[in-house]
């Protein structure tokens, strides 16, 4: 049967709210292209408000040919500079304002409104956080009104009436959406992670330090991971989170060893700790798992003799892994190699340094000794933490142990460091991140890139690699707290400052701080990263863990049918359900009637009720006409509106027989 709908004129108001939605649904886009492709919409949207305002007079053909033409080679030309998915996205935004310019029946806003749709879609190849997808479903309610005013065979758009019917589709389909959610076979990885590039603005910690590096990147207050527990979490002073082992200096610089032989796995010495990481995007292909790593058991995942854990990519998008610890761990003795790197000394060492280095060590100290000593020197001096050291120029660990004496963790690491094999003690610098946040709501520790950090490892007979901390000998409640950039300023004493605010509005800040970060995890957990693992998780909790392989597709399809069909069931029983008010007003009025004397038979139509009502109480003549005539418009009309229906229960409501 053909639709009669589809060759209707559009009208201005159709043609407004397209544009308008048109605009929202790529409005996101617009850091995800270029500017020139991100304006083209807009320009678009406005030169056909403007020129062509008419809905049923689109702009010229030679017009829309040279605006194909010109936004095709925009395209082309910035599909050099992007990536597919940024090509696609422009294409597709271009193709929506193109066809706005053209729009001029139903057909074309039904092109129009799925064009919109698809380009909320394409969102969430970008983003996928819970503030875009309220967004995606604000925007999808406004494109399902747009598509339910397109099928009104009146020009008057009752528009609460058509958001209020959107709302109940949005809302009706939610339980068909939440059975192929969970019972849709899924895929390893998350479905949005399949082509994912990287995004700009991503902060991660460098395989390399250079004195200042580490200061900046620990001023930003950004989620580096978030790490759940399975038991107990060790005490804050416990939690070192290893990244890179730095092996080589020139006195500046401090770089990793050229390779590292990979190992299968070390053996633990006390309970081992099971967890795991979600990993914010960092551009880098390392994690950072509590020190120390046992294995790599998760595919994709590699680990070498100095216990640095990394993938296979670049972490591009939000990753969790499974990882299991241990604090002490069996350790072989360093090969020749790395007793060669562990004593390696840069050419600049003064002789005040050298000086330094043997009074530390004394005579026929131990190696314990010669470390606790180097820590009773960081302690006993005036040496100062703070996030803003001063600029150190041509030997900065000189100028650091006898100048500025004012430093951060990287300063005081690769000082004791150079101490050590000035000593003859191999040692080497750690870096990676110290502490987090344990958050209340979630039950999980926050990381952040303020808690970057770097420490040294020597290594002692009988013991070997030990965790040796010299930013501890300074600044203790460092390695107890979490700090932000503004607790250390330069040249100020470490201090651990409450807020001053007011302490409810205090407390319900950290609530909401607290309550959003819970959120992104869960979010990523239960959502964006629900793959087949935690699908099965989940399955295993409603008593449905045989459901697997090919049964996942049946039992999503008939879940699908079932709830599809009784939602559809209970909205026909409600809608026959629902009285009718203009029905129900008539009734109202008939028996007022009644009540006065009148006969009203059941076989009376409005008409002759008319006249019936008008003979027998002439004085109130102009009432009955005024209700009846009122009724009957509403009654056989088309699109009845409220205000117009309240305004006869309001008339019935006042009308007096007498």
């Amino acid at each position: 049967m053909k639709d009669l709908l589809i060759q209707k004129p559009l009208s201005r108001p159709l043609l407004w709210f397209s544009a308008g939605l048109l605009v929202l649904a790529a409005v996101p886009h617009w850091w995800n292209m270029s500017p020139l492709i991100s304006a083209c919409l807009p320009l678009l949207v406005a030169m056909r408000l403007l020129l062509w305002p008419a809905p049923d007079k689109p702009a010229p053909r030679l017009v829309m040919l040279a605006l194909l033409a010109t936004g095709l080679v925009l395209v082309l030309y910035q599909a050099e500079l992007t990536e597919g998915r940024q090509f696609g996205v422009a294409l597709l935004v271009v193709m929506a304002g193109m066809k706005l310019l053209e729009m001029k029946t139903r057909r074309d806003l039904y092109v129009s409104v799925f064009l919109g749709y698809f380009i909320l879609i394409t969102l969430f190849l970008f983003y996928q956080s819970p503030l875009l997808t309220a967004y995606v479903l604000l925007a999808s309610t406004g494109f399902t009104t747009l598509l339910i005013a397109a099928n009104l065979t009146g020009d008057a758009l009752p528009w609460k009436m058509l958001l209020r019917r959107a709302v109940i589709m949005m809302l009706s389909s939610i339980p068909v959406m939440m059975v192929l959610f969970v019972l849709f076979p899924r895929l390893d990885g998350p479905l949005w992670s399949l082509n994912l590039g990287s995004s700009s603005g991503i902060t991660g910690m460098s395989d390399n330090i250079r004195m200042g590096s580490i200061s900046n990147l620990s001023q930003s207050t950004e989620v580096a991971f978030r790490v759940r527990f399975k038991g107990e979490a060790p005490p804050p002073s416990l939690r070192y989170w290893r990244g890179m082992v730095l092996w080589f200096t020139d006195g500046r610089n401090w770089e990793r060893a050229e390779s590292s032989p990979p190992v299968s796995a070390f053996a633990p010495l006390n309970q081992p700790v099971e967890y795991e990481i979600t990993m914010e995007p960092s551009g880098q292909p390392w994690l950072f798992p509590l020190d120390h790593i046992l294995s790599a058991a998760v595919s994709g995942l590699s680990l070498n003799q100095d216990g640095e854990l990394g993938t296979e990519n670049p972490i591009q998008a939000r990753k969790t892994y499974q990882v299991t610890s241990a604090l002490r761990i069996r350790q072989q003795k360093p090969s020749s190699l790395e007793w060669q790197l562990g004593l390696q000394l840069p050419d600049n060492i003064s002789p005040r340094t050298r000086q330094l280095a043997a009074r530390l060590q004394g005579k026929g100290a131990t190696d314990q000794q010669v470390v606790q000593a180097a820590l009773r020197f960081y302690n006993q001096e005036p040496f100062v933490y703070t996030l803003q050291p001063p600029l150190l120029r041509n030997n900065p660990v000189d100028e650091f142990l006898f100048t500025t004496r004012k430093g951060f963790c990287e300063h005081y690491a690769t000082s004791f460091v150079v101490l050590m094999r000035l000593a003859g003690i191999p040692s080497r610098v750690v870096i990676g991140y110290q502490g987090g946040e344990f958050n209340p709501l979630g039950g999980h520790l926050v990381v952040r890139q303020s808690d970057a950090h770097a420490w040294a490892e020597v290594w002692l007979k009988d013991r070997g690699w030990v965790r040796v901390d010299p930013t501890a000998a300074v600044a203790p409640e460092r390695i107890e707290h979490s700090i932000t950039a503004t607790d250390y300023p330069a040249g100020a004493p470490v201090t651990f400052n409450l807020s001053d605010s007011p302490e409810f509005l205090s407390r319900m800040a950290r609530n909401m701080k607290w309550f959003r970060d819970n959120l992104q995890l869960n979010w990523h957990y239960w959502v964006v990263g629900f793959n087949s693992s935690r699908q099965q998780t989940l399955l295993q909790k409603l008593g449905l863990d045989n459901l697997q392989g090919y049964l996942l597709g049946v039992a999503a399809a008939l879940g699908a049918m079932v709830l599809g069909t009784i939602t559809f069931l209970v909205g026909m029983r409600r809608r026959v359900r629902k009285k009718d008010p203009i029905h129900q007003a008539y009734i109202r009025f008939q028996q007022k009637l009644r009540k006065s004397g009148l006969d009203i038979p059941a076989s009376t139509g409005p008409e002759d009720l008319l006249k019936k009502a008008v003979h027998h109480y002439p004085q109130k003549a102009a009432d009955i006409q005024a209700i009846m005539r009122q009724y009957i418009a509403l009654r056989y009309g088309r699109n009845p509106r409220k205000d117009m229906v309240l305004a006869l229960q309001a008339r019935i409501r006042k009308f007096r027989c007498s």
